[in-house]
């Protein structure tokens, strides 16, 4: 599971470095130009980079995709064919639902791990559409959208020819070349990166452990998913992450219990502990006492000494 994640945290970094990639859209509008096509990256789990910032899709399947039948064909196409190509482990070129023809290219990385699937579409392949004007019209019918207007925008769609259709999944292979090597890129930087980050953290902790700190917090703090900080802060610290707080702050509660003349509840709220019922359970479970027994105890040896 912190492998899954761990993976996904990287594809999603890596989302963000190509996004910020101004010569990846100019490419991309240049295929729009040339071919009247959108070009994108889906994760595994289904999210879109949308390098098209939404504004080139095909008119017809914008019309589709805004009724709710509409969208959820479009997406349950999508899915199953991406599902097809990461299983066959090559592009594959197939007709939608709705009659149109779109590539997909699935992308691996170094351990053969499938993280997602260029894309590119959609288009008539050939110079005759898939679907007839009647068939149309009564996917227009199902979907409560005007025939004529739906007719209009599917045949004006882009056609490709044989040969410019394998021209574009050559691009999409380099770009999705690009995409795995950014993301292999950041995996080897935290392979070396990540105990000097855990260190970071511990050094976070131990400074503000008063605070309502939480593990999702400090996952994007410090640009680790939740699953794996949880996965390395065990190896590197050899104690769990939420087991190293609260004994952090039960070190410096044990403190000011002998040393202050605080309340008990003043020592929980101060020591970062969300309530005094919540701090008298961990106080027990790790020391074996309650907090006013120890403080007892510790003041009569004072006493004593």
């Amino acid at each position: 599971m912190a492998r899954q994640v761990q993976i996904q945290s990287y594809t999603a970094r890596a989302f963000a470095e190509l996004g910020k990639e101004k010569r990846l859209q100019e490419y991309s509008n240049i295929i729009f130009q040339l071919l009247g096509l959108v070009i994108d990256f889906i994760s595994a789990e289904g999210e879109t980079l949308r390098l098209s910032r939404g504004v080139h899709f095909n008119p017809y399947c914008v019309m589709l995709r805004k009724t709710p039948s509409g969208s959820r064909a479009c997406a349950e196409c999508d899915v199953a064919n991406a599902r097809k190509a990461a299983l066959l482990r090559e592009s594959i070129c197939y007709s939608c639902y709705a009659g149109l023809t779109e590539i997909i290219y699935p992308l691996f990385d170094a351990h053969g791990t499938y993280i997602g699937s260029m894309t590119a579409g959609q288009f008539h392949l050939g110079e005759r559409p898939l679907l007839t004007r009647k068939e149309v019209f009564e996917l227009a019918r199902r979907n409560g959208l005007s025939g004529h207007t739906l007719w209009n925008h599917y045949r004006k769609s882009v056609s490709l020819t044989a040969a410019q259709k394998d021209g574009l999944t050559g691009y999409l292979k380099i770009i999705g070349q690009h995409l795995t090597g950014i993301r292999d890129n950041l995996i080897f930087m935290d392979k070396i990166d990540m105990p000097d980050k855990i260190r970071e953290v511990k050094h976070y902790l131990d400074g503000h452990y008063a605070e309502p700190l939480k593990l999702a917090d400090m996952a994007r703090r410090f640009s680790i998913s939740p699953d794996y900080l949880t996965h390395m802060f065990r190896k590197e610290m050899n104690i769990a992450f939420h087991r190293y707080l609260v004994l952090r702050r039960l070190t410096e509660a044990e403190k000011m219990l002998s040393g202050t003349e605080l309340s008990i509840r003043e020592i929980a709220f101060h020591c970062g502990f969300g309530s005094i019922s919540q701090f008298n359970r961990f106080f027990k479970s790790e020391k074996n006492c309650t907090p006013g027994m120890y403080r007892s105890k510790n003041w009569k040896c004072r006493s004593k000494d």
